[in-house]
This record gives structure tokens, C-alpha cells and sequence, in this order.
């Protein structure tokens, strides 16, 4: 039994791909590794979460957990890291597309938003005028500014 998840950046766009095709979600925009951060048990891919930093706004995007690590808190790991990174580096709002998570992002302090009122940076993501569809809610939230982590350690059993 594996202890624990880790949390870092990814080094490649294929496996991170494979997992969000497994996951049903769109890759057709993904070029950019170094957007992308990770969850790993050993050397297995658990899950993923990317971030599109667009000056003082960024896009949460493409967060998929592979369906034999959910419910263990590493979605939550994983945005909370991509959000952190996303302070570091400028980012004071965060916003986000979902057709079905909508619960689990206002858990994470994200609240449902009018896509009239998005940045019009992020009205020009490939994500907002092409991949998600019109039905999907908008959500945004700030973002703080934090020091940097040397990555993160989720307990296997966190919920």
C-alpha cells in the first residue's frame, strides 16, 4: 500500500494528455508542461491539474484525478498547488469552466460567475471559445500570494 501522494511539476504532456483523454476531458490546446502539476504514487501518474497564467488572472484548467486514486483528497492537493503557484506569480483571481464540479469548486472557494463578467483574457482561452461548452458554469475566486513549496505530500487516506 502506497503512504502518500506527491505533488509536483510535470515533466512530460503525454502521460498528462492520456490521463485527461481517460477523463474525458478536451487536450487539443495543451502545449505547455510546465503549466501542469502532478500527483505521483511511486512513478504512476494518480492525477493532474493545470494552470494558464495570463498577467494578473489565471485559468484553472483540465484537473482529473485517474478514478483509482479519487476520493483521497488529491484533487483538492492538486488545485490548492496550481492556485499557489498561480500567487506566486502575479495571478490575483483565478477562474475556471465546469459542467459537473461545480460543488466540489465552491469548496475550494470558487463561486459561480456570469461569463459576461469573465477577464477578457480569459474569454480568449481556446478553452472558453472552443473546448467547453456553453452550458458550462464560470466560477472565480482570489488567489493570495504564497511562498514557494518544494512540492506537497497528500496522505492516501485523506478525504
Amino acid at each position: 500500500m502506497i503512504s502518500a501522494i506527491r505533488i509536483d511539476s510535470a515533466t512530460t504532456l503525454d502521460e498528462v494528455k492520456a490521463l485527461l483523454v481517460a477523463c474525458g476531458l478536451p487536450t487539443e490546446d495543451i502545449r505547455d508542461e510546465g503549466a501542469f502539476v502532478v500527483a505521483r504514487a511511486g512513478t504512476q501518474l494518480c492525477g493532474t491539474a493545470g494552470m494558464e497564467l495570463l498577467g494578473a488572472v489565471a485559468l484553472l484548467r483540465s484537473v482529473a484525478v485517474h478514478p483509482r486514486w479519487r476520493r483521497k483528497g488529491i484533487a483538492r492537493a492538486l488545485c490548492d498547488e496550481a492556485i499557489r503557484r498561480a500567487g506566486t506569480m502575479g495571478a490575483r483571481r483565478a477562474f475556471l469552466l465546469t459542467t459537473d464540479a461545480q460543488a466540489f469548486f465552491r469548496q475550494l472557494g470558487f463561486a459561480p460567475i456570469e461569463r459576461a463578467s469573465l477577464p477578457a483574457e480569459i474569454r480568449g482561452t481556446a478553452q472558453l471559445r472552443e473546448l467547453c461548452p456553453a452550458s458550462a458554469t464560470a466560477m472565480a475566486r482570489a488567489v493570495s500570494r504564497s511562498r514557494a513549496s518544494a512540492g506537497t505530500r497528500v496522505g492516501a487516506g485523506c478525504p
